[in-house]
């Protein structure tokens, strides 16, 4: 097994001015939309104001409400991925939460320079791994836009399937993966 070129670990304040840098680079948010009143703090460039959002969802939606950062092992950050909690009603066009189940949608996003290195999927596995370790959700949703080819592979590398939903919401594509088919793999 390849040797850990990254770590995940949980938003901490230091890592807002990291954030809002990113989420300004065009070529990362070319396909990125904003899930309907999920995030709620990522418009802000006022990093206390966006700090205290970020608690105060946190709080009132539980560990399941999450932003990780992706850092290399020597520290530096190289990209996020966010996380949120689905309502029992949450629908993306034909897409639909499973009834009874503990939902998580999120997505992941680095900086170019360290796309096509593998940090991606490695970032993503990584993530899911936290995800599956650190809450009680049973179903981690993604949706990658259909042109963007990288983000499905990496999505598709970290074990998240395609659904049969034949309309996708503004282009994107959902794809799931859940806890059981996650711990199968990993022979556990």
């Amino acid at each position: 097994m390849a040797e850990r070129r990254l770590t995940i670990s949980e938003l901490e304040e230091r890592d807002l001015p990291f954030l809002f840098e990113l989420w300004h680079m065009p070529e990362v948010m070319k396909y990125a939309d904003e899930l309907p009143s999920l995030r709620g703090w990522s418009k802000s460039s006022d990093a206390e104001k966006a700090w205290r959002k970020y608690g105060q969802r946190r709080t009132s939606l539980g560990r399941g409400y999450t932003q990780l950062i992706l850092r290399l092992m020597k520290g530096e950050n190289l990209g996020e991925a966010f996380f949120a909690p689905v309502p029992d009603d949450f629908t993306l066009d034909e897409w639909r939460k499973p009834e009874g189940a503990v939902c998580l949608i999120g997505d992941i996003k680095l900086k170019p320079e360290y796309w096509g290195q593998g940090m991606g999927t490695e970032g993503m596995r990584g993530v899911v791994e936290w995800l599956f370790g650190n809450t009680d959700c049973g179903l981690l949703v993604v949706p990658p836009h259909g042109m963007n080819p990288a983000a499905v592979r990496v999505y598709e590398k970290a074990g998240f399937v395609h659904t049969e939903e034949t309309r996708s919401w503004r282009g994107h594509r959902i794809m799931e993966l859940w806890r059981d088919a996650f711990e199968a793999a990993r022979g556990q």
